[in-house]
Order: structure tokens, then sequence, then C-alpha cells
């Protein structure tokens, strides 16, 4: 099989010649690849160059615009980055502080009932154009090494967590006005819905939502109220045009195991270990039978191991998924920062030594 067939065949339920290994390599780890002494290269390139089956996340399908009541806008002052919204009824703004080989988020978009009321405007300003082009052109350059996958967008309460509130906030807000926060994460659903009918549409057949689920942020209570109905609206709308929809869920999933299990989607992206996580790859098939696993390394730990423990740590991962139906190896989340390559090349051979499907020799 190529790499291309490989992947389908597990995400279509199939069974591959050997097991997929997919790891998330992203911006964020490509930009260490200077200082192993290699030289630059991109997503797909890098994914090459390990010899690993190519996934690439996030690959354009749609274009989200606003209508001209609303200006964005962006500036610098010295270290840090403030992106503001102004609307008829109100501006609000976030602020961006850079530090080390990253950026974070000193103030959130939404403080106060009347920044909900501010940030509804912006969401229902919203709408989604087609632009499929870039998609077919990166398929196109992946050719039979793999596929590129789309992100559909968050539901409401992820990114009110995530990005425009933060856990505090959103915690204290939808006790204090929950009328209020109704309301805007039912015209942020609302507007999701719209995305999700323009990536129905397009050539991608893979949509991953990047949920980060962890019972870290928010409870099963929490999750079957503001997620779980939402998920499943936006898996029907993509199953009904045939596409895969995937949930990327990086965090500590054992308290949530039934809720997952009863979503309508057909994987679960970004599974990782103890202790970043608390899933195992083969607890994950055992917990969500009929859906399919990606992860299973975690990846604090593939930087720290030398490619001696690296290949160990996996083999006991082959051993415990055998014979590997439904499952995809992968980082559970993306890769770090300066992880040693030898390490992800490592696994490269193994899976080529011990990896053929069914694993069962090990």
């Amino acid at each position: 099989m190529t790499s291309k067939e490989r992947l389908l065949a597990v995400l279509n339920g199939r069974h591959p010649d050997r097991i997929p290994w997919a790891p998330l390599i992203d911006g964020y780890y490509t930009s260490s690849l200077a200082e192993q002494g290699l030289r630059e290269m991109n997503v797909v390139e890098t994914l090459r160059y390990i010899g690993a089956d190519v996934f690439e996340r996030h690959v354009p399908v749609v274009n989200g615009k606003m209508d001209t009541s609303v200006k964005y806008s962006v500036r610098r002052e010295g270290d840090k980055e403030i992106q503001t919204f102004e609307t008829p009824v109100g501006s609000v703004y976030q602020v961006y502080q850079q530090g080390g080989n990253t950026s974070f988020r000193i103030k959130h978009f939404i403080e106060n009932k009347d920044d909900v009321r501010t940030y509804k405007y912006v969401v229902q300003s919203r709408y989604y154009e087609p632009d499929y082009q870039p998609f077919i052109k990166e398929q196109d350059y992946i050719g039979d090494d793999g596929l590129a996958t789309a992100s559909g967008p968050l539901t409401p309460i992820q990114v009110l967590l995530q990005d425009i509130m933060g856990i505090e906030g959103f915690t204290y807000a939808v006790a204090d006005y929950p009328d209020e926060m109704h309301d805007l994460m039912e015209a942020m659903h609302k507007s999701n819905l719209e995305c999700y009918e323009v990536m129905a549409k397009s050539p991608a057949q893979i949509i991953i939502v990047y949920e980060d689920t962890s019972t870290t942020v928010m409870s099963p209570r929490w999750f079957d109220m503001y997620c779980a109905d939402y998920l499943d609206q936006y898996a029907d709308i993509l199953h009904e045009a045939g596409k895969i929809y995937i949930s990327h869920m990086c965090g500590k999933l054992k308290g949530m195991r039934y809720q997952v299990a009863n979503l309508v989607v057909d994987g679960v992206d970004s599974i990782c270990p103890p202790t970043t996580g608390d899933t195992w790859a083969h607890e994950a098939l055992e917990m969500w039978p009929g859906k399919v696993v990606i992860g299973g390394i975690e990846p604090p730990a593939l930087k720290r191991m030398d490619v001696e423990q690296t290949k160990a740590y996996v083999l006991d991962i082959l051993k415990k998924v055998a014979p590997g139906d439904r499952f995809i190896l992968s980082t559970g989340d993306a890769t770090s920062y300066g992880t040693p390559i030898e390490n992800l090349m490592a696994i490269t051979e193994l899976i080529k030594q011990y990896g053929n499907y069914p694993i069962n020799y090990l």
C-alpha cells in the first residue's frame, strides 16, 4: 500500500498492510530543526525525511470573513500584540505577549457582560466562502505519500475556554449571566453550522476538530451540556457528504469515556498517555470500539528519551494494540520543539520491522 492508501484503509475501517505511523508535526517542531543541524524543511518535507506517513494538519478549505460593520486590527507595542474588534455596539480586544519560542495571552476578548454582547455581534457578522484550491494543490503536492486534512471550527465552549474567555472567565460568566452566554454560544453554533456546510462540499476527505478535550478544563456534565450535541450535529453534516470526522482530544479522557463513546464522530485524535494525558492507545481502543484511535506516544517523553528507550516504548505500545485494528500510531498532540529527529526515524524503522498488520509476533 502507499501511505495514502494505508491511512485511508484505517480511517475507513479496513485492514492496512502495516500500522500507519503519522506523527503530528507542525511549524513549532520544524522551527527547531536548525538546532539539530538540519536544513530548513516544511511539514511535509519533514515527514518525508522521517519516512512517516504524511497526515498534514490544518490545510484550509474555507475563507472566513466579516461584513463591513466590523473592523479588525492588529498592532504591536514592544513585545505585545494587541488584536481588536470594533463594532457598532462596542469594541473588544485581546493581548498576546512574546516569550521564549512562543507567545501567550495576557488579556481575553471577553471579560464582562458588555463584552459578551460585542463579541456576539462579531460572531453574527461572519460568513464563509469556499477556498478549495489551496487544499487541492497541497494534496497534489503530498500525492501518494499521505493525506491533507482540514480543520473544522470548535464547539463554542472550547473556543471560549481556550481563546476568548479562559477557564475562569467562562466559569464565572456562565453562572453570572447564563442567558447572555447561552445566546452567545447559540450564535457561535449557528456560525459553525454554516462553516461545516461549506466544508462538506470541499475536496477534503478528513475533517478534524481540534477540541483539546480534557477533564482538566471541563467536567463530563459540561461536555454533555455544551459539546456532545454540537459535535454530533457537525458530524451529521459531514457524514451526509461522505466525509470522515475526527475529534482531537489530547487531554485526560478517562473521566469522559462514556461521553466520548456516545459521540458519532469517526475517531479520536492525539490520544495521549500519562503524564500529560491519562489514556494509553490500547485503553482507548477498548473504551471506544468502532472509533479510529490516533496517537499513543506522549510528546514530552519522546523528547526526553534516547533512541533505545524510544524503541522499547513504542514496541510496548504495538504489543498492547495488537492486532492493530483502527489504529494510527502518532504523537499525542504536537511533537515537542527540539525532539531528536533520530527518535522519530527510529520509530519509522521499528514500524517497518514490527508493524505489519496483523501484529502477532511481538
